[in-house]
Formats: C-alpha cells, sequence, structure tokens
C-alpha cells in the first residue's frame, strides 16, 4: 500500500516508528541508530518512558540528510548528530527486536554516553544520576573503550563524576590514566557547586569531599 512517496507497506501492515527506523537502517542503509534514553528503555534499562507519549531518541555519529518521508511524517522520531563517538564500531551497536522489526540500536554503555550528552540543565542531571545509580553490571572492557574514544570532555567528566559518585563495582577496573579528560572547568549546572576532581559544576547536593560551592 501506497503510504508516502517512496515508501510503501504490506497490507494490514501497522506502521510505527520502529518500522521507519529499520527501513532507513535495513534498505536505505544510513548509519543511525537508536540511541540514549530510548536505547535503554528498550533494553529494559529506564522505566521511565512511555514510547506513545515520548520522543523516541535517534543518533548518528555524522551528519545526513535524512529522506523527506521521515522528516514530514510524524514518527516521534527526534534526530541528533552524536559527539560522543566519531566512529561507532560493531561492538558499539546492538541489534533488538521492537514491535517485531529489527533496529540497531546503542550498547547500555553507550547509551549510557548519550544520555550524559543530553545533560543541560539540574533536571536532566538529577534523571541521569538515578538512572546512573542502578547501572551496577557495565561492562568495564567496552566502558574503558568507549572513554578512550570519545571526544566529549563533558560526557567523560560526567561519567567519571558518578562513577565516583555511586562507586559501582566496575568501577576499579578502568584505568581513568588512559582517558583524556582536557583542561579547564565545563559548567554543566548553572548555580551548581564546582567538583575539584573534574571540574564540572553539578547540583550542590552532589556536593562530595572535593567539592565547594561557585
Amino acid at each position: 500500500e501506497f503510504v508516502y512517496s517512496g515508501v510503501y507497506k504490506k497490507p494490514k501492515q501497522k506502521l510505527s516508528w520502529s518500522s521507519a527506523l529499520s527501513a532507513v537502517q535495513l534498505q536505505l542503509e544510513l548509519p543511525v541508530h537508536l540511541a540514549g534514553i530510548s536505547s535503554l528503555a528498550q533494553q529494559g534499562i529506564s522505566h521511565y518512558l512511555s514510547f506513545n507519549s515520548e520522543k523516541v531518541q535517534v543518533n548518528s555519529p555524522t551528519s545526513l540528510r535524512l529522506p523527506k518521508w521521515l522528516t514530514d511524517e510524524n514518527w516521534n522520531l527526534t534526530f541528533k548528530r552524536s559527539k560522543v563517538i566519531e566512529h561507532l564500531e560493531d561492538q558499539d551497536l546492538v541489534e533488538l527486536e521492537v514491535n517485531r522489526q529489527k533496529v540497531n540500536a546503542s550498547t547500555i554503555e553507550l547509551a549510557v554516553l548519550e544520555m550524559l550528552e543530553d545533560i543541560q540543565n539540574e533536571s536532566s542531571f538529577v534523571f541521569a544520576s538515578e538512572l546512573f545509580q542502578g547501572l551496577t553490571s557495565l561492562r568495564p572492557r567496552r566502558v574503558q573503550s568507549l572513554l578512550e574514544r570519545s571526544k566529549s570532555i563533558k560526557v567523560k567528566r560526567l561519567f567519571l563524576f558518578l562513577s565516583n559518585y555511586y562507586q559501582h563495582p566496575w568501577l576499579s577496573r578502568l584505568d581513568e590514566n588512559k582517558i583524556e579528560l582536557g583542561s579547564g572547568k565545563r559548567q554543566i549546572v548553572t548555580g551548581g557547586a564546582l567538583d575539584k576532581s573534574y571540574q564540572i559544576t553539578v547540583p550542590k547536593n552532589f556536593q562530595t569531599m572535593g567539592a565547594v560551592s561557585e
């Protein structure tokens, strides 16, 4: 059946964001993937979201010209060029089945970094930290690889701050000396406290022994 210029569906087939994303990935072979909170939710990590009402996050490491039918239709998708990882490797993605459609998604470890990339204020920081608290079983080798390859100073500092804040068991297996953290301060939360260890501003109730109020 005709849906949109260049787009057809099988009779009685229900269309959803997952069918649109699957078509873009498998048929058009565009380098996009289910990302961040949306990927975590589909893998059972985040229970905060209802996919009937929330925007579904789709990322790409490069700038893309998306097909018009995808941007014109109300698929509930939000696209972003992510700066967490410039060149994704096969091990960074996982194939999920959503609404009987196969879609490529970021692994839990990459999705966590993508979630941190979207922190812009205190409320998003608290949301991310609450989810981070439950991440007791991340794979340290995957985390180490991502942190070494990432160019986002903000994301890497945030990840290490929260890792130390919650003292997850996998933290001891990370080699922070191999992770480039840049120099200078980074303002994450306006009017927050400056954490001396990672030189980022965090909500004042997250102050550790090494944090001072700005």
